[in-house]
């Protein structure tokens, strides 16, 4: 199995920014260190729920000062960014790290971002296909090419650098809904399965994802798959639960209001966002002990690692950890990657 990190570098202290992309950085580091395999970076614009607002210039950066572990966006949020430029400065991630870079991909969810942007919601999957149409070219013909679609238009146009890795660096989507799913599958993308999907989801997910990859075609193997979750690893059931409440509560709430319509009035939200309207409804709270149980790995390594063997036994042999959420304490947060990589990683090594 392969175990990797990702960041959205939070806000929790509105005069801390310098602190807290600094405690982010030097994490990745120590994470390389300990062996895990990636470090994927996530999109947020415009609140504190993150503050990563361009993934790959941060990438750039940790090109720079690692050496091993590869380079995600978790997600490029494509319906925001002109696709030429994108395609650009990915291949360029992909040049300073030598072919590390894991493309991430997707369309984005909250309202706030999108209204600020002045980027009607619903041209959001319009966006989205355009905009891999393009990257997709200017990653992989010989020859200039011209692009006249909705919303972008191009003439003559050719990209260097171009990308180290052939034909291109590999293109993750962050995909829930059997649609999206079935998207990937068509276009032979690999799948990335949200933090927030329940244990019991995330077989099924798997399975229709394997189906889909089959009907289009092309062949499945369990490293297409990247299943995100939050982790936190102790000595002890009540540690682990006592470290995490506040600051993962923290994250589950701001997410959550940043996320909504104003005033929670999810007849904003377009029909292809249709699922989002539950999440963000007035009545909706967060039930921390149903998300230890369900969907987090925090606990002991014991408790962890039986969790990630059931994971394993449906099909996932690729995880990547929400580790800093909501300001949380940066030595725990290192004790807990130490604690992993020397009781758990082991355990999986075959």
């Amino acid at each position: 199995m392969r175990f990797g990190i990702f960041q959205s570098i939070q806000l929790p202290d509105p005069k801390a920014e310098v602190r807290y992309y600094k405690e982010a950085l030097e994490q990745v580091q120590r994470a390389e260190q300990l062996g895990y395999d990636s470090v994927w970076m996530t999109e947020h614009h415009f609140s504190r729920h993150g503050i990563v607002s361009s993934t790959l210039a941060v990438l750039a950066y940790l090109a720079g000062v690692t050496s091993t572990i590869r380079l995600g966006t978790a997600v490029t949020v494509l319906p925001f960014h002109d696709p030429i430029q994108v395609a650009e400065e990915a291949a360029t991630v992909d040049l300073l790290s030598d072919g590390r870079l894991d493309f991430g991909i997707g369309r984005g969810f909250q309202w706030g971002e999108y209204h600020k942007l002045n980027i009607p919601m619903e041209e959001a999957n319009r966006r989205f296909e355009e905009a891999m149409e393009v990257i997709t070219k200017a990653w992989t013909l010989d020859e200039p090419f011209d692009h006249h679609g909705e919303f972008w238009n191009y003439t003559d146009m050719t990209i260097h650098p171009r990308p180290v890795q052939s034909p291109h660096p590999p293109i993750w989507v962050a995909a829930s809904s059997p649609a999206s799913m079935d998207r990937a599958a068509r276009n032979d993308w690999n799948l990335m399965i949200g933090q927030g999907e329940p244990f019991d989801q995330v077989a099924k997910h798997v399975e229709h994802y394997r189906s889909a990859l089959g009907e289009a075609g092309f062949d499945y193997h369990p490293g297409r798959v990247v299943l995100a979750r939050p982790m936190y690893t102790a000595a002890s059931e009540a540690q682990a639960r006592r470290d995490t409440h506040d600051p993962f509560m923290w994250f589950k709430q701001t997410g959550n209001d940043v996320g909504a319509p104003p005033d929670r009035n999810v007849d904003l939200l377009p029909e292809e966002f249709s699922a989002y309207r539950r999440r963000f409804a007035r009545d909706v709270s967060f039930d921390y002990d149903a998300a230890f149980d369900n969907v987090a790995l925090f606990g002991t390594p014991d408790q962890l690692a039986g969790r990630i063997e059931s994971l394993r036994d449906n099909g996932v042999e690729n995880l990547i950890f929400f580790v800093n959420y909501g300001g949380f304490d940066t030595k725990k947060v290192v004790d807990s990657l130490e604690l992993f990589a020397k009781e758990v990683m082991p355990r999986f090594s075959d």
